[in-house]
């Protein structure tokens, strides 16, 4: 709605109706401001509860999630509800972890990316309507369009608000679908779980998954959250309701190059990559996290990366010469960590100069690709480029990581974490006949073991298992709480005091904030912005630190 305030029209939103009597003393009724205009569906009603919890939890405005959640259209259309009819395979192993999980009221599904988890959506659509919210709205458009062929109707969040609202079997969208109208909803899916679209990334930085298991529980419906690469807290949260997908032809075929053994020192044109970008029609796609300047450090002698011993981060170079981890701040010397040289090499090679390198190496067309891209991808074999060609090019026979030590070794301690999750979707590209191609010059990292295996599900959730061991003996999430504080000028960050029973750690621009019970962490927070009011920003539970 929008009334008149100040002589300016502003929007609002119409959340509790109480007769006047009840409203709050002093107020003398003439200075009450009549409605100008209803501009909006706004958000479904029965939300309203999940609107206020969003906003306490993540430790921001009820307004920026009535915002995320109000419809799209200014006015509703009239819809009819639509249904259709699904028959399942009931000896799918999906199918029957789905049923598995729906009889418990809900649970985690490791599923492996070679296998669809829009079966699980097919599954549960039996028994009435679903919920699905999807990492990427082009997810969520192919998803759509599988499961109209499935027989199924579906509404796209935002664009078919109203048929949402009128009721078909599945509702789908990405992450603000969460708060997305669902007439008699009988489940809710999250599709991948631990991918980091799911965090709104304004203030309140809210996840997807978290709302929709607190929707679920509000609506009495069981929830299912499938992923290959689960997150650390969903694996602690779901502990005793993970259920694992098990097939044969789970994962493609996953190959680790070592970078050292590749004849010319500092060339990332390893026999593998040659290989996979020369083959007659087949369709490569060569993922580099590098612009410009690289930071790795690189042995002249022996070629091995430069990391810290202690946390495996990547090491940089200070102006004396000596090595310096920037993650816990140790002093390595001037020689290098595995032979004893002093002489280094400073690869500096970004997507740019692979792109020359492949196109005077193949015959077939190349592409680079960015986030700002058009779709002249259709018009080429091999594509490279940053992260971003996973999210630009639909379908692969094979993918590189040309240099995957740039990621693997980034000075935070999610960065194992946000690897594993790009692997799983280049493997998900290429399916199960395919090829993921990983260089490195740190082949025996233990993620790159575990990736190597015959098994790479049972490898990946000991290594899982490894790292939540780490994680709690260094008092990491998920078994404490994090936030990040930034502060606008006047302000900076050295004008955050130390706190009680907080931990306080200073970034460039940010103070990261850890608490070991989240009350205390709020508690925090709420003493620092009766401080600094507007000028600071609250970023709660960052997947990245």
């Amino acid at each position: 709605m929008r009334v008149n305030l100040n002589n300016r029209r502003v929007g609002g939103w119409i959340t509790d109706i109480k007769p006047f009597s009840q409203s709050t003393e002093g107020i003398a009724l003439e200075r009450l401001s009549p409605l100008v205009s209803i501009s909006g569906t706004g958000v479904e009603e029965h939300l309203l509860p999940l609107i206020s919890w969003v906003a306490r939890r993540w430790m921001g405005s009820h307004r920026a999630v009535l915002q995320s959640a109000s419809s799209p259209r200014m006015k509703a259309r009239v819809v009819h509800p639509r249904h259709g009819a699904v028959s399942n395979d009931v000896n799918d192993v999906v199918v029957a972890a789905t049923k598995q999980a729906s009889a418990q009221g809900g649970a985690l599904l490791v599923i492996p990316p070679a296998l669809s988890a829009l079966t699980v959506v097919s599954a549960l659509a039996e028994s009435g309507p679903v919920l699905v919210v999807c990492p990427t709205q082009r997810m969520a458009h192919v998803g759509a369009a599988f499961l109209r062929r499935k027989g199924l109707t579906t509404a796209e969040i935002p664009d078919e608000w109203d048929n949402a609202r009128a009721g078909v079997d599945v509702v789908i969208g990405a992450r603000s679908a969460v708060f997305a109208p669902c007439a008699q909803i009988s489940a809710i899916v999250v599709i991948d779980e631990h991918d980091e679209s799911l965090h709104e990334e304004r203030a309140p930085t809210w996840n997807a998954a978290e709302v929709a298991i607190e929707r679920a529980r509000l609506a009495g419906v069981p929830i299912v959250l499938t992923s290959a690469v689960p997150s650390l807290g969903a694996l602690v949260e779901w502990v005793d309701k993970t259920i694992h997908v098990d097939s044969a032809h789970g994962w493609p075929k996953i190959e680790i190059v070592d970078l050292a053994s590749v004849p010319v020192a500092g060339s990332l044109l390893s026999t593998e990559l040659l290989t996979a970008i020369s083959t007659p029609g087949a369709t490569t796609a060569c993922v580099l996290n590098t612009k410009g300047k690289a930071r790795l450090i690189v042995c002249k002698s022996c070629r091995k990366t430069q990391n810290c011993l202690t946390c495996l981060s990547l090491l940089t170079q200070l102006d004396d010469g000596t090595l310096f981890c920037p993650r816990c701040e140790m002093p390595h010397g001037g020689v290098c960590v595995s032979c004893g040289r002093s002489a280094f090499l400073v690869p500096r090679g970004g997507v740019t100069q692979l792109t020359s390198q492949v196109q005077a190496s193949s015959a077939n067309p190349v592409i680079e690709v960015t986030s700002d891209s058009d779709e002249s991808w259709t018009k080429g074999n091999v594509f490279i480029g940053t992260e971003a060609v996973l999210y630009r090019v639909p379908q692969a026979d094979c993918v590189v990581f040309a240099d995957i030590d740039r990621d693997l070794g980034a000075p935070r301690m999610s960065a194992p974490i946000e690897v594993a999750a790009i692997v799983a979707r280049a493997a998900r590209m290429v399916g199960a006949n395919g090829k993921v191609v990983i260089q490195s010059r740190v082949v025996d990292h233990p993620l790159l073991v575990a990736l190597a295996s015959n098994n790479v599900a049972g490898a990946l959730e000991a290594w899982r298992d490894s790292v939540l061991v780490q994680r709690r003996a260094l008092g990491l999430p998920p078994h404490s709480c994090v936030a990040r504080i930034t502060l606008t000028p006047p302000h900076t960050s050295v004008d955050i005091p130390e706190l009680e029973s907080v931990l306080v750690a200073r970034e460039e621009e940010a103070v990261l904030l850890r608490a070991t019970h989240r009350d205390d962490l709020e508690k925090a927070i709420t003493q620092l912005r009766a401080t600094f009011g507007a000028h600071m920003r609250v970023h709660m539970d960052p997947l990245r630190y």
